[in-house]
C-alpha cells in the first residue's frame, strides 16, 4: 500500500523516506553527503522493506537487524535519533496511506525500536574490539618483511598456516592476500567496508565458481597467532573472528550481486547503439544541469568533449566488470587526481549519478524484448536488493547491475579526491608559486606522490592517442616563459 501510495516506484519510495529523514534529523543528511541520491534512496527502500519481510520470523529478523547494526558501526546512535527515525517514517506512512490496517503504526514503532536499540547495544559492545583491532594492526610484528622473511609476513604466513592444515590457497584467497598483505590494511577495510569488498569481489568472481569464505577463517587466525605469540590473548581471538564475520559477510553480499551483475552489464552495452548513445550523451547534461545549475561552472567544454565524458562514464560502468581490478584503480586513481587539479566538488558526484541512472533506466526501457543471458541465477542476487520477480526481468536486472557499478565509481572516486585534496594539490588548483612553495616544505617525502601521479597526466595523457598531451603542447606554444619555469613543472621533472 505504502509503494502504490507513492507512485509504486523503489526510487521514488526510497527518494520519499530520505526526504521524511533528512528533514528530521541533520546529522541524516551530513551522514550521507557526497553519496549519489539514487544509491541512498535504494539502500533505504531495501532496508526497511527487508525488515518489513523478515517480520515474519524473529530468527531472520534478528540476523538481519544485527547485520544493519554492524554496518552502522562506528556513526554516533542516540536514543534521540532512533526516535526521530521512527517518528519520521511513521509520519510518512500516516500521510501517504490514509487506510492502514489495524495496528500497522503500532507494529512499525515497535520494529524500528527494537532496530535502533540493537544498534545502539552492538554500537556501545563492539567498541572494545574496534579498540583491540586498532591497537593490534599497528603492531609492527604485523608488517610485511622482506622476501628473506616471507614467512613473517602476514599474507606469507597465511600461505604456511594453509599448507599446515593441509588446504590449497585458492585462487580467490590470492586475490584477498593481494589486498591484505599487511595485516593493518584490515582494519582500513573494515572502516571503507562496503566499496573495497565490491571492487575485491569483482576480482574473486573471475577466480572461482563457488568461494566459501569459512576456509579463510582458520588460515587468518593461525597466522595471527604465529605472528604475534606473546601478545595473541582469547580477547584478541574474539575480536577478529568478529572482523572477519563482518567482512566475509560483505564480501559474500558482494559477490552475490557481481555475479548476478556481470552479464547483464554486457548485455546491457550490447544492446546500446549509436542511436541510444546519443540520447544517453544528449539527455545526462539536461537531467545534471537542471538538477545542478552550478554545474555548468565546472562543464563548460565543448559539446565534443562533453560528449567524450559521457562515454568515459559509460565505459567506466562495463570496465568496472571486465577490465582487472589493479588496472582499473590505477585508471580512477589517475581520473581522481586530475579532478583534484581541475578544482571539482566531490559534491556534484551525486547528482551526476542520479542522472546517469535516470537516463539509462529511460533508455533501457526504449530497448525492446531484451533476452535473458546465460549466466548465474539472479537468485543468487542477496533478497534485500530486488524481489523475486524483479530478479526475472532482465530489464531491472541491467538497470541495478549499471547503478551499482557507476556508485561504486563514483565512491572511489571521491574517496580519491578526498584524500588526494593535500596541501600541494590545492596549491596547483590555486596557481600559487608561493603556496606551493610552502606546501612542498611542509609536505612528508611520500604526500609528494599525488602531485608526480598528476602531473603524470598532465605531460602524457593517457585518454588521448598521442604520446604529449595537448595540455604540454599548449604550455609550449603560448611561448610565455613565465609559465614554461612555473615551479611545479620545474619540480616534477626533476
Amino acid at each position: 500500500m505504502f509503494m502504490a501510495a507513492l507512485g509504486g516506484e523503489r526510487e521514488t519510495v526510497g527518494d520519499a523516506i530520505f526526504g521524511a529523514l533528512s528533514d528530521r534529523l541533520i546529522c541524516i543528511k551530513e551522514a550521507f553527503k557526497g553519496r549519489p541520491r539514487a544509491i541512498i534512496s535504494l539502500n533505504l527502500f531495501n532496508g526497511f522493506r527487508l525488515l518489513c519481510d523478515k517480520a515474519s520470523n524473529p530468527q531472520d529478523l534478528k540476523v538481519q537487524v544485527e547485520t544493519l547494526a554492524f554496518k552502522h558501526l562506528g556513526n554516533e546512535i542516540t536514543q534521540q535519533r532512533v526516535d526521530g527515525v521512527t517518528e519520521a517514517f511513521l509520519e510518512l506512512v500516516q500521510q501517504n496511506v490514509p487506510q492502514l490496517p489495524p495496528g500497522s503504526i503500532n507494529a512499525w514503532q515497535k520494529m524500528l525500536t527494537y532496530t535502533g536499540s540493537c544498534c545502539r547495544y552492538i554500537s556501545a559492545t563492539y567498541t572494545d574490539r574496534l579498540k583491540i583491532i586498532k591497537a593490534l594492526s599497528r603492531s609492527s610484528a604485523l608488517c610485511p618483511f622482506g622476501d628473506e622473511s616471507v614467512t613473517r609476513s602476514f599474507a606469507g604466513m597465511c600461505t604456511f598456516s594453509s599448507e599446515v592444515i593441509g588446504q590449497q590457497i585458492e585462487g580467490w584467497m590470492e586475490e584477498l592476500l593481494g589486498v591484505f598483505t599487511d595485516a593493518r590494511q584490515w582494519r582500513k577495510c573494515s572502516k571503507q567496508a562496503v566499496p573495497e569488498c565490491e571492487l575485491l569481489a569483482i576480482s574473486m568472481i573471475s577466480k572461482a565458481k563457488d568461494i566459501q569464505f569459512e576456509k579463510f577463517k582458520p588460515v587468518m587466525l593461525a597466522a595471527l597467532r604465529s605472528l604475534l605469540p606473546k601478545t595473541w590473548s582469547m580477547s584478541h581471538e574474539t575480536a577478529w573472528e568478529w572482523l572477519w564475520a563482518t567482512i566475509s559477510h560483505n564480501l559474500n553480499e558482494s559477490t552475490q550481486k557481481a555475479r548476478a551483475f556481470k552479464s547483464y552489464n554486457a548485455q546491457l552495452f550490447a544492446s546500446l547503439k549509436e542511436e541510444q548513445l546519443d540520447i544517453f550523451r544528449n539527455d545526462l547534461y539536461t537531467d545534471f544541469f537542471a538538477k545542478c545549475a552550478a554545474s555548468q561552472d565546472i562543464f563548460k567544454q565543448s559539446q565534443t568533449r562533453l560528449h567524450y565524458i559521457a562515454d568515459r562514464v559509460l565505459q567506466s560502468s562495463y570496465e568496472m566488470f571486465h577490465t582487472p581490478k589493479d588496472e582499473m584503480v590505477d585508471d580512477l586513481s589517475g581520473l581522481g587526481l586530475r579532478h583534484v587539479g581541475y578544482g571539482v566538488p566531490i559534491e556534484l558526484f551525486a547528482p551526476f549519478t542520479d542522472s546517469c541512472v535516470a537516463v539509462v533506466k529511460d533508455l533501457v526501457a526504449r530497448i525492446s524484448k531484451p533476452q535473458r543471458v546465460l549466466g548465474p541465477r539472479c537468485s543468487a542476487l542477496p533478497s534485500c536488493e530486488l524481489n523475486r520477480e524483479e530478479r526475472d526481468v532482465p530489464e531491472h536486472m541491467m538497470v541495478e547491475g549499471f547503478r551499482w557499478s557507476i556508485g561504486l565509481v563514483a565512491r572511489l572516486l571521491m574517496r580519491i579526491i578526498t584524500e588526494g585534496s593535500t596541501a600541494v594539490m590545492q596549491a596547483i588548483y590555486q596557481d600559487s608559486a608561493k603556496l606551493l612553495r610552502h606546501a612542498l616544505q611542509e609536505a612528508p617525502r611520500d604526500g609528494l606522490r599525488p602531485v608526480v601521479y598528476y602531473m603524470e597526466h598532465l605531460l602524457q595523457d593517457p585518454d588521448e592517442d598521442q604520446m604529449i598531451s595537448r595540455a604540454f603542447v599548449s604550455f609550449v606554444q603560448f611561448k610565455n616563459p613565465g609559465i614554461i619555469v612555473h615551479p611545479i613543472l620545474i619540480f616534477v621533472p626533476r
